[in-house]
């Protein structure tokens, strides 16, 4: 991706502006996503075994299905998700509630507890309660690290890292601002 292409997201994330990158990226709902994952596989098969491919491909859903599942009528403006298809990366992100938000909904913080998104990768917990859920970032998580991949995930403020450290290669990238509600996960191998 170009520096242009990064501060075009970097925008949209912070503000909400659009453009060619993010029209183009842009899945304004499920099906749309779900269909560009579907063709995604092509890609990813060039680089996993079976095996590993459909645990890539189901994480990748799992956090892409969430960007809808937990921000219906919490949106900051446009209803949807990015999601950028790259051959060694993808990146996800919503401008939602984040995870915080939903989160706090339905749970508190314990003592042993270090963050809100911290715990959705660790608990099972969800935001939608009373629905009997919460146990699909952990799948992911375990996915993750099953397969050799990192995971950075950023949200309201909060940050969790899966595998390698990205941490300082996505804020370099991006320059994201950490305290902007929604969420952005950038998965590479």
């Amino acid at each position: 991706m170009t520096d242009i292409e990064l501060t075009e997201i970097k925008n949209w994330f912070e503000t909400g502006a659009t453009s060619e990158v993010i029209k183009s990226n842009f899945c304004s709902n499920r099906s749309e996503f779900n269909g560009r994952l579907f063709r995604y596989e092509s890609l990813l098969t060039k680089s996993f075994s079976n095996d590993c491919l459909y645990l890539v491909s189901s994480s990748i859903g799992e956090i892409g299905n969430n960007c809808f599942d937990h921000n219906l009528g919490f949106w900051q403006d446009e209803p949807g998700c990015l999601f950028i298809r790259e051959k060694n990366f993808c990146l996800i992100g919503d401008r939602g509630q984040g995870i915080k938000s939903s989160l706090a909904k339905v749970y508190t913080l314990s003592p042993q507890d270090r963050s809100y998104i911290q715990v959705a990768f660790e608990k099972i917990v969800t935001g939608r309660a009373p629905e009997r859920r919460g146990n699909g970032l952990k799948y992911a998580k375990k996915n993750i690290l099953t397969c050799g991949l990192s995971l950075y995930c950023v949200s309201s403020g909060e940050e969790v890292e899966v595998g390698d450290s990205l941490k300082s290669k996505f804020q370099s990238l991006l320059g994201i601002q950490l305290k902007n509600s929604g969420t952005l996960t950038l998965i590479c191998w």
